[in-house]
């Protein structure tokens, strides 16, 4: 492969470098405000010496042109990530007041509220406003009527979502963040009032009644709860009513792209379309007729199943490919996907950060890389193993470019990605086709009952074929954990090999051993590391008390509920960090009087873990004053325990106290007040 001919790479990478600094650098306001003169004052030197075709001046226009597009790409991330509501001249929104905001987005119904993202318009004084907030009201039957463009007064405070302060657990700040909102707010159901319904945006809201009319075709069809949930999420987007079970065991086979829209099914529609918009090649006349409706076709799916990165992706390059062919110019496959790469970041640079954008990106340039490469070391004779041979080789190649970096985020690896890929791929695509034949008889009901069985019984084969796949022993190898420095080592491996195969060189050769050295010995540094571990957590899970303590490769989790690795609380809170202790766990009610083990022992509500000792305060109850003050460690604070931060002090002397999430904002204040008077830790 020759780079020289894709000059997009050598504004890509500064443009890369310049947003990965704006996100994680902490860089004062005023060089936020003035970062964009520099790539306008770089553009306009570059352009004074572009008439210079003095070989000297090439390394001057080169490193010029790098620092303009590293600034452009800080400017363009400190842009997304400046909150608007934040530049007010140091207004507070503490206090509850009134506002004016309109519901930008659908709401969604979540427990006993509905969950939508609004724009603040003004204060109900008149004050203008901009901004963007996460916006809960709470379930009532006005509540369920709210609709995508409604205005609203709403009476509540905004508070600043706040980070995770549960350890290498998901970060919702970070989340958010990316998203453009930096405040949530709460509304009771007599907080707020509809004022009117300002017209939203059209496509948006077009696209939405579309999917929520193929949907109502789908229910209408006959189809069971398992298949109606599959197809909806293979065919349009929306997993959100499927089990866990289910997503779980197509996670384990290696097939779980398969259940949101990627550019796998963007590119079956686009092939049925082209394959339907045939006759229009015959005349030139009706060629751009084709591309135009093509190209209607796929934004407009696009925009129906939500505008997900990977959709994004696939639809931005499928674009560059009609047009290609319109202009009866040969488009080149890498030229298109660092096109539409770099299209998609100037847009929005933060689509960086999210895993499905990078695995996206990182699928099809393994497939593009290493696919050629695989499928040269065999050649079929027949047309079938031809066609085997060739999905092969592009599942391997996928998981090539993919398996660092979605590893170092889930912590398993699928083993049988191989045989789920060749079973079930070809079977997906037979089950798109099907979905899509539904919704077009969908107003025959004889012909929609006939094809809504057949789709039935190829979804259920689908399933009983996972699902085998899933409980063959050691399908899935879990509970890998590696930093992203090893990511980092794990790339320049493949990378450094890829590059030596193509030029047959032994010195780059060297390099992939080098980069696999590191890689390895980044595992044997963590180890020295985790042997000598000891740590204490308190985890912050809603209504939940889980306290965990760890001593070189072995732990006890003591809590009220979780018993078990398979609880939701310890997967969605503890998982990750478990993970990364490598330790072997014991789950022990926190209620148990007595328990011993070579590094811990627990009497009561007294806990001695190495030369630490910790107290449980729990509700109800109630310590009367000692003769003498007992010394503690730390006091962890639960349930809100009766007492006043002096009442508990005339009987304990303590260091530190912790507090877990089951206690209101107005007592963890009130003891973060009294430890700041008396010079005690508060966590």
């Amino acid at each position: 492969m020759n780079y020289s001919k894709y000059p997009l790479v050598k504004i890509l990478f500064p443009y890369v470098l310049g947003i990965i600094s704006a996100y994680f650098g902490q860089f004062s306001a005023n060089i936020c405000r003035f970062c964009f003169l520099f790539p306008l004052l770089f553009f306009i030197i570059s352009i004074v010496l572009l008439p210079l075709k003095r070989y000297k001046w090439r390394g001057l226009q080169f490193l010029i042109l790098f620092l303009g597009f590293v600034f452009a790409g800080f400017f363009t991330t400190n842009f997304r990530l400046s909150s608007r509501l934040s530049q007010n001249q140091g207004y507070e929104m503490k206090e509850n007041m009134d506002w004016v905001v309109r519901i930008v987005d659908f709401p969604m119904e979540r427990g006993k509220s509905m969950k939508t993202k609004v724009e603040i318009l003004q204060t109900a004084s008149g004050m203008k406003m901009q901004g963007h907030v996460l916006l809960y009201v709470q379930k009532s039957k006005e509540s369920l009527n709210l609709k995508y463009g409604d205005v609203l007064l709403v009476h509540t405070k905004m508070e600043h979502i706040l980070p995770s302060k549960k350890p290498d657990a998901f970060d919702n700040q970070k989340y958010m963040r990316r998203k453009g909102i930096f405040y949530t707010a709460y509304v009771q159901s007599a907080g707020w009032q509809k004022i009117e319904n300002r017209k939203p945006n059209v496509l948006k809201a077009f696209s939405r009644n579309v999917q929520c009319r193929m949907s109502n075709n789908f229910a209408e069809s006959g189809m069971p709860g398992q298949e109606y949930d599959i197809i909806r999420a293979i065919l349009l987007g929306d997993d959100d009513t499927m089990e866990p079970e289910l997503k779980a065991a197509y996670a384990a086979a290696g097939v779980s792209h398969i259940l949101c829209v990627s550019g796998m099914h963007v590119g079956i529609i686009f092939m049925i379309m082209d394959f339907l918009l045939k006759p229009l090649d015959l005349f030139r006349s009706t060629r751009l007729v084709k591309s135009i409706s093509l190209l209607l076709v796929i934004w407009l799916y696009a925009h129906i199943t939500g505008l997900s990165p990977s959709v994004t992706r696939s639809a931005t390059m499928f674009t560059f490919v009609t047009m290609g062919s319109l202009l009866q110019r040969n488009t080149n496959v890498f030229h298109s996907l660092l096109s539409s790469l770099f299209i998609l970041l100037v847009i929005n640079p933060l689509l960086l950060f999210e895993v499905g954008f990078q695995l996206s990106y990182l699928a099809v340039f393994g497939i593009v890389l290493f696919q050629p490469i695989i499928a040269g070391i065999y050649e079929p004779k027949t047309k079938i193993v031809r066609y085997f041979w060739e999905l092969l080789s592009v599942s391997i190649a996928a998981q090539l470019g993919t398996f660092p970096i979605s590893v170092y985020y889930f912590g398993q690896f699928p083993n049988y990605f191989i045989l789920s890929n060749l079973s079930v791929i070809s079977l997906s695509f037979i089950v798109m086709i099907s979905g899509v034949a539904l919704l077009a008889v969908s107003w025959i009901p004889i012909l929609t009952k006939w094809v809504s069985f057949v789709l039935t019984w190829e979804i259920r084969i689908m399933n009983r074929i996972i699902m085998s796949i899933e409980s063959l022993p050691g399908s899935v190898t879990q509970n890998i954990d590696y930093s992203i420095i090893q990511v980092v080592f794990l790339y320049g491996c493949i990378i450094c090999a890829f590059i030596a195969i193509q030029r047959h060189s032994r010195k780059i050769a060297w390099f992939s051993y080098l980069c696999f050295a590191l890689f390895s010995g980044c595992f044997l540094i963590r180890k020295m590391n985790i042997v000598k571990q000891e740590e204490m957590t308190v985890y912050a899970i809603r209504k939940v008390s889980a306290l965990d303590f760890c001593f070189h490769q072995q732990a006890v989790l003591f809590s009220d509920s979780i018993r078990s690795p398979e609880n939701s609380n310890y997967q969605f809170s503890i998982k990750n960090h478990a993970r990364r202790q490598h330790a072997v766990r014991q789950f022990v009610p926190i209620d148990t009087l007595q328990y011993d083990s070579p590094f811990l022992c627990k009497r009561g509500d007294f806990i001695q873990f190495q030369d630490k000792t910790v107290y449980l305060l729990k509700r109800k109850k109630r310590l009367f004053p000692l003769p003498e003050p007992m010394n503690i460690d730390i006091l962890i604070l639960q349930y809100n325990p009766v007492q006043t931060p002096e009442e508990v002090a005339k009987s304990l002397r303590f260091r530190s106290v912790m507090a877990d999430e089951t206690n209101t904002p107005f007592y963890m204040e009130r003891w973060r007040t009294w430890c700041q008077k008396n010079g005690i830790d508060f966590q």
